[in-house]
């Protein structure tokens, strides 16, 4: 081989081996990389590990939520209001307290002769629709108290700012407003429920020494309407309630709001009657208001009337007295809308739909401030 080859050789094989500490270099290049030098390295190993957390398991808590789950915070928080436990124990006992107000009533007006104004002797027993009557009287003036439950398991939330951090644990929000709603109304169903069967226990003791009638065969629907179509009204108020609070967050608005809409404006369009029958139309609205629908809901299309100290009662949506049956012949021939029992169910349950409707579309859109 000639020098020139050897010489080539030797450049090759130099510039093939290592100089002198590069070994040493080279490896600590090659540590600094697991150990620090290569940064994106080292996270990428170590994401690997067997302790690494699901992707998205932090960054988004709410996809482990369940409807259960929201339900479950829900009640614990109406539970822990003091202002839950005041309103459905006022709502259980102004029932029965009610009931046997009308109670008494009932039975002094059955005692009493027509004729001579004094008290009878031995009163005729009253007839069992009436006492039915007298259990659910009270469900009209407890709508404004669990209308002001509804309210107030909304605009809590929003007066006290608490609302962000529910949105936080909870940020669907149409979940958030359901789980309070059903919360909401079984507990005003088993209030209702409670108070209406304490109001016919009251009612009972009270007419016990007279004696009450059996139901005839078209009245036969009365306790059904009153112990579980009683506690259904009071529920479906709260829930319009839950609807109105959600559109105003505001307590104060809230409730004057469901104030208007059972209390105020039936008595301001109620004096349409009065403006002959240029104003029927108003009177046909005046029946489809929430008020007036409970209580013509509540009959189950039978309807008492006192007639002289005696109570008289018909099936089928009409009063047997002379004044009753031709204020409602005259209703039916001047062309006002007058609806049926089940119809006023009916229209109970659109205004519910409709407001509470509207409520969750503002909770959903709304900004939190």
């Amino acid at each position: 081989m000639s020098r020139g080859s050897h010489a080539a050789h030797a450049r090759r094989s130099g510039g093939s081996q290592p100089r002198p500490g590069s070994g040493t270099r080279a490896s600590g290049g090659v540590a600094g990389g697991v150990s620090g030098g290569f940064p994106g390295k080292r996270g990428a190993t170590a994401s690997h590990g067997p302790n690494r957390m699901p992707a998205g398991s932090q960054a988004h808590p709410q996809s482990r939520l369940t409807v259960i789950g929201a339900i479950r915070s829900e009640l614990t928080k109406a539970l822990s209001l003091r202002s839950t436990m005041i309103l459905m124990a006022l709502n259980a006992l102004l029932l029965p307290g009610g009931a046997a107000i009308l109670a008494w009533a009932y039975r002094f007006m059955s005692t009493v002769d027509p004729r001579t104004g004094k008290m009878m002797a031995h009163p005729e027993p009253l007839p069992a629709s009436l006492m039915w009557s007298a259990v659910g009287g009270f469900v009209s003036t407890c709508m404004i108290v669990v209308a002001i439950f509804g309210v107030m398991a909304v605009t809590t939330e929003y007066v006290t700012s608490s609302v962000q951090s529910t949105l936080v644990a909870n940020p669907r929000r149409v979940l958030f407003l359901n789980a309070k709603t059903l919360v909401t109304a079984v507990l005003t169903f088993l209030s209702s429920l409670a108070g209406l069967m304490l109001s016919w226990l009251a009612v009972h003791l009270m007419l016990a020494d007279i004696g009450v009638k059996a139901l005839a065969e078209s009245e036969r629907v009365l306790p059904w309407m009153t112990l579980l179509g009683g506690s259904a009204v009071l529920t479906l108020t709260a829930v319009m309630a839950v609807g109105c609070g959600g559109v105003c967050r505001s307590t104060v608005g809230g409730i004057f709001s469901m104030i208007g809409i059972l209390m105020i404006a039936p008595s301001i369009l109620s004096l349409a009657s009065f403006g002959g029958d240029r104003f029927r139309w108003v009177q046909s609205i005046s029946r489809c208001l929430p008020d007036r629908a409970v209580t013509n809901f509540l009959t189950g299309g039978v309807n008492a009337g006192l007639e002289g100290g005696n109570v008289s009662m018909s099936a089928g949506g009409s009063a047997v007295s002379g004044a009753s049956a031709a204020s409602a012949a005259s209703a039916a021939s001047d062309g006002v809308f007058d609806p049926t029992w089940w119809q006023s169910g009916l229209i109970l349950l659109a205004w519910v739909v409709v407001i509470y409707a509207i409520g969750t579309l503002v909770v959903k859109r709304s900004d939190i401030k």
